[in-house]
């Protein structure tokens, strides 16, 4: 930091006429927010707590391996984050594939093609003909939910906020179709239980499959956030302990290294996990406080396998029901997601266990989190140690929102007492889910910032 207190970037002039933005947080919603405010022609700066942008969206490099060791994946109903792709010049980067899901069913994975989904569901022999036939009560569902919700936020999706996922599928689909299918795309998703999670979020979560193809970065998935903090002044190591209201706008406190600051902003973006949000931000309306207040943080303990020959599988995604496993929730192979995530015919293997699991490792050494995890992995990708090159362990305390009956109505609750005239907006993807949310509501808070100012 400069000891004048500026964070304007070297070289540039200063001009006084010009709004200065602050954007608390470089992940792909502050970045977004900060990107589409200086398109507009104000002066941001943004400050992140870690050396790297990215936020959950971040992949590690190491020994020609590429490990996307938060988000996944782009959905092929992420029109947004697709256009804004498009937009920063990075579109080549971008691969489309039609991935295979595969669930485990007495010792057989049995794969669900995403480019015909109705159809494989339909030929399968993972389920029965009574439960494929139940299956078909969910397209008027569907179909209604659909035109209801989108990425700017689930709150629509209110009226199916009143019972599990797991009480919503054995009453309409059968226990079949809630350990087969439900069971494995919620765990496999968003770690979320059955038990849990209202049934809003599995027919939300269908709509997000319901299309011919997913998209990967041959960058890794980090690869938005990259270009983004490319185009927008970004500052590492920035800790923040206070935003505050004032008359000139809003006071932003915290340290960068050993020196402290504080410096006065006309607006400020605050993009950062719900539990922080709350920290940081200065007193905001009932609504808004009491959904953040309901947002439980899951965390997760991913194992990342970078192997010297890839696995002999089709599948994009192997999803054990918790019949099968009761603590493996997913396994990606990444190098099925985009070229270049491996060197040529190496393979990448990610592996995501449930939240239970993930704390039961909070203590134990990598070497100890690694030697389990491949056990746990073995009866569908066969023993892996002899293949192994390299491997990463990623420990989150924040890997998602823990999901409830509730949430979506508490959802409505906080848009409703938005307050669209304030200095200090509150974005990222706690309102709907995926990158595609954090790109919509980065923009949307940008757009907030600029009608104030205007």
């Amino acid at each position: 930091m400069k000891p004048n207190g500026s964070w304007l970037p070297s070289g540039e002039p200063s001009i006084e006429s010009r709004r200065h933005i602050a954007i608390i947080g470089a992940g792909v919603s502050g970045l977004t927010a900060a990107y589409q405010l200086q398109k507009l022609g104000y002066r941001v700066s943004v400050l992140e707590r870690a050396q790297h942008p990215g936020g959950r969206t971040t992949t590690v490099r190491k020994n020609g391996y590429a490990f996307d060791v938060g988000a996944i994946t782009l959905l092929p109903s992420y029109e947004k984050t697709v256009a804004l792709i498009d937009e920063i010049g990075c579109s080549q980067h971008l691969h489309r594939i039609r991935p295979i899901i595969g669930i485990p069913r007495n010792g057989e994975i049995h794969g669900l093609d995403l480019a015909h989904p109705l159809r494989s569901l339909l030929t399968t022999r993972l389920l029965s003909v009574g439960t494929k036939l139940r299956a078909l009560k969910l397209l008027p569902v569907m179909r209604k939910i659909w035109s209801l919700a989108d990425f700017q936020s689930m709150a629509p999706l209110a009226p199916w906020d009143t019972e599990s996922v797991a009480d919503y599928t054995r009453r309409v689909l059968g226990e079949e179709f809630q350990e087969f299918v439900a069971g494995p795309i919620m765990r496999g998703n968003t770690l979320n239980s059955t038990r849990d999670a209202p049934a809003a979020e599995l027919l939300w979560m269908l709509r997000q499959y319901a299309g011919a193809s997913i998209s990967g970065l041959d960058t890794g998935i980090n690869g938005l956030a990259e270009a983004l903090a490319k185009k927008v002044p970004v500052q590492y190591g920035i800790q923040i302990t206070q935003v505050q209201r004032s008359d000139a706008g809003v006071l932003i406190s915290g340290t960068h290294g050993a020196d402290a600051f504080s410096q006065n902003f006309d607006a400020c973006v605050v993009a950062l996990a719900p539990p922080d949000l709350l920290r940081l931000a200065p007193p905001m309306a009932a609504g808004q406080r009491r959904f953040l207040e309901c947002i439980q943080p899951m965390p997760s303990v991913n194992v990342h396998l970078g192997l010297r020959r890839a696995p002999n599988r089709k599948e994009t995604f192997i999803l054990p029901p918790s019949t099968v496993s009761n603590d493996l929730t997913t396994i990606v192979l990444d190098h099925l997601k985009a070229p270049g995530r491996a060197p040529q015919g190496h393979g990448v293997v990610t592996l995501f266990f449930r939240p239970e699991w993930s704390l039961q490792q909070r203590m134990r050494s990598d070497a100890e989190v690694l030697s389990s995890a491949l056990e746990l992995a073995r009866p569908f990708l066969g023993d892996l140690r002899q293949d192994m090159a390299t491997h990463f362990i990623q420990r989150w305390d924040y890997a998602n929102v823990k999901s409830h009956v509730g949430l979506y109505t508490a959802m409505g609750e906080y848009e409703q007492s938005l307050d669209p005239t304030s200095r200090v907006q509150l974005t990222g993807d706690f309102l709907s889910q995926g990158i595609e949310s954090a790109v919509i509501s980065g923009t949307s808070a940008a757009e907030r910032i600029a009608t104030q100012l205007a």
